[in-house]
């Protein structure tokens, strides 16, 4: 078959309705959604707005109902993944979800950024970001009673005037460190330096070694709070609850460790001394003994008796008395080998 034959029996692909279909595909997305969002009014539409998110640095999206919800936009995506939608597969493997945010965690960057020298309304601070969307999400979203845990409030007649606090903040973020602790434990997410290879093995001994260490799920607690916080309050907040380094706690378990472990090979070296009745070990009764004493002893010990009782002879089977009567008379072996 020729080239011309193999080409031209290949299906043609038809220009117009290839685009469509890839402009399909690329459109859309695999949301997984809270039913609290669903299951609203037909007046009532979601939107995808974005925020500075503090944790990441820059703007990120959410999902706003009604000035009533928001909730962050969580996107996981995995090298050469797809998704197969009835007849059609897009190409576009990656899946997003929604989960409920704090908006005071939003609000927290602006309120460390310009009210921490001076008490500002939420109107004065919206005019100072030069984006539009810190106006809607410090009007619209965050509750005026919701910022006395993070700010010093001040009224002026209907003006409401807030000013960052250091130590209020430590506080709040320390309660929803704990709080977060708390839904580790009941869930028995393994935390600590071995907590990857532990989630796949569940066993009683292992949930009671991490429900000692609070550290470490104080740790990771912190660490997930801190997904919503600039890294300098991130850090601040790791200092007030007094939580050690990763660096620190490894060196200080393998020092635990080392110690644990010589403490127990000592305490084997000393249970393998065999006691006896009174207390003392075998050598020590054997030399305090009067066994060793004297010369006579150490020959009956160590030296056979002269005088042995005679072996019982054994009797042969009927079938060695057979092979010993049929080899009367035969040469044995060896007389072949002498020289002649």
């Amino acid at each position: 078959m020729s080239k011309k034959t193999t080409r031209s029996a290949k299906p043609k692909v038809d220009p117009d309705a290839a685009p469509q279909q890839q402009k399909a595909c690329a459109i859309k997305k695999v949301f997984y959604i809270s039913e609290k969002l669903l299951n609203t009014d037909d007046d009532q539409r979601m939107c995808l707005e974005r925020f500075y998110h503090p944790g990441k640095g820059q703007p990120a999206l959410f999902i706003t109902l009604q000035e009533r919800h928001i909730m962050e936009v969580l996107e996981y995506a995995e090298p050469r993944r797809s998704w197969l939608l009835n007849s059609e597969v897009c190409s576009n493997g990656r899946m997003y979800m929604t989960t409920p945010i704090d908006p005071t965690f939003l609000a927290l960057h602006h309120l460390r950024k310009h009210c921490a020298q001076r008490a500002m309304s939420l109107d004065s601070i919206s005019v100072d970001e030069a984006d539009t969307s810190t106006n809607r999400l410090l009007t619209k979203f965050i509750n005026a009673d919701s910022l006395k845990c993070v700010a010093d409030v001040k009224t002026s007649g209907e003006l409401v005037f807030y000013k960052y606090n250091k130590d209020r903040t430590l506080a709040w973020l320390a309660v929803k460190t704990r709080q977060v602790v708390s839904v580790l434990k009941a869930k028995q997410v393994h935390c600590g330096l071995g907590a990857k290879s532990q989630n796949f093995v569940r066993s009683e001994k292992i949930v009671d070694d991490n429900d000692v260490k609070e550290v470490d799920y104080l740790r990771m607690a912190c660490d997930y709070v801190g997904r919503y916080l600039d890294a300098d309050l991130h850090a601040e907040l790791t200092r007030y609850l007094d939580i050690p380094s990763e660096i620190q706690a490894l060196v200080e378990e393998n020092a635990t460790a080392k110690k644990r472990k010589s403490q127990q090979s000592q305490v084997s070296a000393n249970s393998k001394k065999i006691k006896l009745a009174n207390g003392e070990d075998a050598a020590t009764q054997l030399r305090n003994s009067s066994l060793l004493d004297s010369d006579d002893n150490k020959e009956s010990i160590i030296s056979p008796p002269s005088t042995l009782a005679p072996l019982k002879e054994r009797t042969m089977t009927a079938k060695e008395k057979v092979l010993a009567k049929s080899a009367k008379g035969s040469k044995s072996i060896a007389s072949f080998f002498k020289v002649k």
